[in-house]
């Protein structure tokens, strides 16, 4: 164990009296803190208070020496400061307007260390910041800092001009725009890579930004497995939260893809990773519960996996990592470094290199806190494990104990009434797949495989499975609504404008652009959604079906009204087989409204309302994955 915890004692009895109700205490408000650890901040540092730059400078230093890096120093300095140049002359403390996500403490920067057998590696991942910031001005400074870098270090920003646009920030609410890291290492020069924002121009849209960005960059096979494998439990649990360039033009320049993985258990992170081609089976298992204890599903922050392609791997990764956020799920910076301990002494990672580490950045006892150790991150390469260690500098706050620690019970769930206003809100027609559809040129055999499978996964059997419903539900007020949907599914009683009919004239329009050979597996998405929705319909609790109903009626219009759009206005079929596409477009707003209806009144009647929820997410889920699998047949 480090010495440094006999330096730090005298210290425990002052922060433990400086809680407060806020759960946080400001090391920089308490000058009588005694420093911690051979280059911890003096008393002439903290009044006044250091600016970023000296900060930041005062821990690289710290942990490069630690690190057997001093030679590095002068490189890494300078490099710092130009990376920092946009905020570094701060004090500690001064209000900018902006709290940087990428660190815990809302720290403009933060150091990881990746652990390897026989040596480590230091990296500072930092964001640049407009004069006034905000998205838009800090999207122009990390601009600003892409070409301080390519003048100064040689970067190469050939790949990020070629999807720089999918990134430019247009929601008030994305959480940033543009990140920036150095790796340094003790054998070769340093290397810089930029993360991104998938979600900045809409939250909802993330996938499509990735999935277009792959396209765009070469990897045009990359997204069928991807969302398949390290993706397929839905949007709602599975999302893109940053995409990665190496800001270099060798063929070993990374693109990298990250998600977040919302209520997952060790099961669902062992499925994820198998995508790796470099994965072991278990890693994934031992690593989480040796490192978090954990035995239910990861909820307090989701776990967050990696996958990194380079040139000429299309299929699976050349790597994959594994990240767990956790400050959340440990009692204390103690209980972390401790298990960390085992894990680095059963797989020979160097210990010696971490208890320096630590010894060198703490300004606090380990058990004073939690949050020094923000992520610890897992891969494999070449077959050995790296272990990578995410150091928040604490500048701002210490996070103080927290003794409510979740252990694997789920997260409470939305209502109903929640549920189908997000879907509401939230458009599948932002799926990957149809915003590819609608970007490229108007392409009538991809639309018959959509409308071939349509047939198969819900049109054929609709009118069967609503009746069903309709016959065993006990509330009058939803038998009506649904009822009426039925009937106007079935032509109001004129079968020459039964639904299904009207669907296959469709269809027989589009029948000259079908492949010259339709094999299994080109309808395989069709026939995967009418297994789901045969089981969701014919579910003993009737209120299963009427949740599935609600989604179907909503993605249903949102469905409409991109194949209105990309019939309308990009083919040339006779406007009298497009009957069913006009019928459906009116009848679906209504129905819509209807599906809302509903959710509102399982919320304020007798109904069961998780049975409802169960139909809902689960339908939801089952088109996603629709619009995946139509993704393979018409992309891969």
């Amino acid at each position: 164990m480090s010495n440094f915890e006999d330096i730090a004692t005298d210290n425990l009895t002052l922060l433990e009296s400086l809680e407060t109700s806020t759960d946080r205490v400001d090391i920089f408000t308490h000058p009588e803190i005694e420093p911690i650890g051979r280059t911890g901040f003096d008393r002439e540092k903290l009044a006044p208070k250091p600016t970023y730059i000296e900060a930041g400078i005062e821990k690289l230093t710290a942990l490069a020496s630690a690190l057997e890096m001093s030679d590095k120093i002068p490189q890494m300095v300078e490099i710092f400061r130009t990376m920092a140049a946009s905020w570094g002359d701060r004090q500690i403390g001064e209000h900018a307007g902006w709290e940087s996500y990428l660190s815990d403490d809302l720290s403009p920067f933060e150091f990881s260390i990746a652990f390897k057998q026989n040596r480590a590696e230091l990296r500072i991942l930092l964001e640049a910041q407009g004069n006034e910031p905000n998205l838009q001005s800090n999207w122009q400074a990390g601009l600003q800092l892409n070409q301080d870098l390519a003048a100064r270090y040689h970067v190469s920003l050939d790949r990020f001009k070629q999807i720089e646009d999918l990134y430019v920030p247009k929601v008030a609410d994305a959480k940033f725009a543009i990140w920036h890291a150095v790796c340094f290492y003790p054998d070769k020069e340093p290397e810089f890579k930029l993360y991104l924002n998938p979600q900045a121009q809409k939250k909802n849209l993330a996938a499509a930004v990735v999935e277009e960005s792959l396209v765009r960059l070469g990897f045009p096979n990359v997204w069928s497995n991807l969302v398949k494998i390290a993706a397929q439990r839905g949007s709602d649990k599975d999302k893109f939260p940053y995409f990665s360039l190496d800001l270099a033009a060798n063929a070993q320049a990374r693109v990298k893809i990250y998600l977040h993985h919302y209520d997952a258990t060790t099961e669902d992170i062992e499925q994820v990773l198998s995508l790796d081609r470099n994965y072991v089976t278990g890693d994934a298992t031992e690593f989480c519960q040796t490192l978090t204890q954990v035995q239910g599903s990861f909820n307090s922050k989701p776990i967050v996996s990696c996958f990194s392609f380079v040139e000429g791997n299309d299929d699976r990764p050349a790597g994959g990592t594994l990240y767990i956020p956790i400050a959340y799920y440990a009692s204390d910076d103690r209980s972390i470094a401790d298990r960390l301990y085992q894990y680095f002494d059963r797989y020979n990672l160097p210990t010696l290199h971490y208890d320096k580490s630590l010894e060198s950045f703490a300004v606090r006892t380990l058990d004073s806190g939690v949050g020094m150790h923000s992520h610890l991150a897992l891969k494999r390469e070449h077959q050995h494990r790296q272990v990578t260690v995410y150091l928040n500098p604490e500048i701002h706050t210490v996070r103080q104990i927290d003794s409510n620690l979740n252990q694997g019970v789920q997260s409470p769930s939305q209502s109903i009434e929640q549920i189908a206003w997000n879907y509401e809100n939230n458009s599948i027609a932002d799926h990957p797949f149809l915003q590819r559809l609608q970007r490229e040129p108007a392409n009538l055999t991809h639309l018959w495989l959509l409308f071939a499978n349509g047939r198969e996964g819900i049109v054929s059997h609709f009118t069967r499975r609503l009746a069903s419903v309709v016959g065993r539900i006990d509330n009058e007020y939803i038998r009506c609504i649904l009822t009426k949907q039925l009937n106007e599914e079935l032509g109001n009683g004129d079968i020459s404008h039964v639904h299904r009919k009207l669907f296959d004239r469709l269809i027989l329009a589009l029948d000259p652009n079908q492949p010259t050979s339709v094999s299994e597996a080109m309808l395989a998405p069709g026939r995967e959604l009418s297994q789901r929705l045969e089981l969701l319909y014919s579910d003993p609790n009737p209120y299963v079906g009427v949740g599935a109903a609600i989604v179907m009626e909503i993605r249903g219009k949102q469905i409409d009204e991109v194949m209105g759009k990309e019939f309308l206005t990009r083919t040339n079929l006779d406007r009298s087989s497009l009957l069913w596409l006009h019928l459906h477009e009116e009848l679906e707003i209504g129905h819509a409204n209807e599906a809302l209806d509903l959710a509102n009144s399982i919320v304020n009647s007798d109904g069961d309302k998780d049975a409802a929820l169960k139909g809902a997410e689960m339908t939801a889920k089952a088109l996603w994955n629709f619009f995946n699998g139509m993704y393979r047949v018409c992309f891969s």
